[in-house]
């Protein structure tokens, strides 16, 4: 998982070691993706790292996708976890989605969210991490990568 000169997995190796305790605490996703997003920032120089960033250009963000396994598709106002983009441009470089161990609800909604991330928005990637949270041994539970 590389883009450009950052190996991703690196930093997300890191992490998992710097943030430790906030993952065995189970601290909130949001608390995680922003302690992340800091992560990345020094690596990205020259892009806009935002969490919960709802804005396309000046309007609110929505997105078509299916929000169900049977395949349900409507629009909904999006809010990523974590984007690497350039804010009121059309240069998205990628989205990240994040879920806990703890948190029971399926990758599905996830996946497809960051799929239309790239078809409708040009996000060049997306990242999709389930994190092991709650526990003693922390990690990478899941992990899709496009």
């Amino acid at each position: 998982m590389v883009i450009g000169e950052v190996n991703i997995q690196t930093l997300l190796d890191e992490f998992l070691t710097e943030q430790a305790q906030l993952l065995r605490n189970d601290a909130s996703e949001q608390a995680i993706s922003h302690q992340l997003a800091m992560k990345l920032a020094p690596n990205f120089p020259n892009w806009d790292i935002d969490c919960e960033y709802n804005r396309r250009m000046d309007i609110v963000k929505r997105l078509i996708y299916a929000v169900s396994p049977t395949g349900e598709v409507c629009e909904r106002n999006v809010v990523p976890d974590i984007i690497i983009h350039r804010r009121m441009t059309n240069d998205n470089l990628l989205a990240i989605e994040i879920k806990k161990s703890t948190n029971q609800e399926l990758s599905f909604k996830d996946l497809a969210k960051l799929a239309a991330f790239r078809e409708q928005l040009g996000y060049q990637h997306s990242l999709f991490i389930r994190f092991n949270t709650g526990v003693s041994s922390v990690g990478i539970a899941e992990l899709d990568w496009q």
